[in-house]
């Protein structure tokens, strides 16, 4: 074999070897090592992002429950138009059934009365009645909520029929006042009145952490910060069958009128 014909045959040699060792390379996939390291990197950058994506959800879930009081408040403003300027009514909030606990029921479900049995009640009117002041039943549900009261549980039941009482997310103050003994008029109410917040028969069904959205009597919302979390704790006692008294409930929406010092 001349010269030239070697050097072509050790040229050719060593550029087969040097594929066959990429293709082995190729084909030897990760080590346990390198799979270790890869999962290690995920799980770190993962724990660095799930609180700013948490925060972020929060954040615009906070946004649509203050869209879901602005058309709530807007619903009750039509509602009063045509209503002799009072707000919905509430079978709860009178003074033979007084149950302020049961002021984000949107339907009065079984009751001791038969004539005040399976029909809408509070918010619900909002909901259910034939004018159909709020289109959307959603809007009376907050994205925020991770109670026993969320849409999916009563989307089938949204009815004046259902034996079920049917409950939304937000808690109404309901149209009379019991430190005057009179109705509440629309046009009486300010930015200062305090209308609607969150859910409050016990502490699952308060829908935010650190404070609540309120709606106001103007149609205005405001958020309430509670940095101290003494809403929660107000209600971490109690439950459905041993709520509040009345009074505490009179109280907490005088609480909600100021700012948190």
């Amino acid at each position: 074999m001349d010269s030239h014909r070697f050097e072509h045959s050790l040229k050719k040699g060593c550029r087969c070897s040097l594929k066959s060792l990429v293709l082995s390379y190729h084909r030897r996939g990760f080590t346990v090592v390198e799979l270790m390291v890869t999962i290690a990197i995920a799980a770190m950058l993962t724990s660095i992002l799930m609180p700013g994506l948490r925060a972020a959800r929060e954040s615009a879930n906070r946004i649509q429950c203050s869209s879901n009081l602005r058309q709530i408040g807007i619903a009750m403003h039509v509602y009063a138009l045509y209503n002799g300027e009072r707000l919905p009514s509430t079978i709860f909030d009178n003074s033979d059934t007084h149950m302020p606990q049961e002021m984000m029921a949107l339907t009065t479900g079984t009751m001791a009365d038969p004539a005040t049995s399976y029909q809408w009640d509070g918010l619900g009117l909002l909901v259910g009645d034939p004018s159909r002041y709020l289109d959307d039943p959603h809007t009376v549900y907050c994205p925020c909520h991770h109670g026993n009261h969320d849409f999916g549980v009563y989307q089938d039941k949204i009815k004046k029929e259902s034996l079920e009482r049917v409950y939304g997310n937000y808690h109404f103050i309901g149209d009379d006042d019991r430190e005057t003994g009179r109705h509440r008029f629309q046009y009486d109410l300010s930015s200062e009145t305090v209308l609607v917040v969150d859910g409050m028969r016990e502490e699952s069904d308060l829908n935010h952490i650190d404070g609540t959205n309120t709606l106001r009597g103007d149609a205005s919302v405001r958020w309430w910060h509670d940095g101290n979390l003494r809403l929660r704790h107000a209600f971490t006692e109690t439950t459905t069958d041993n709520p509040p008294p009345p009074l505490t409930y009179q109280e907490l929406w005088k609480f909600f009128a100021r700012p948190v010092q």
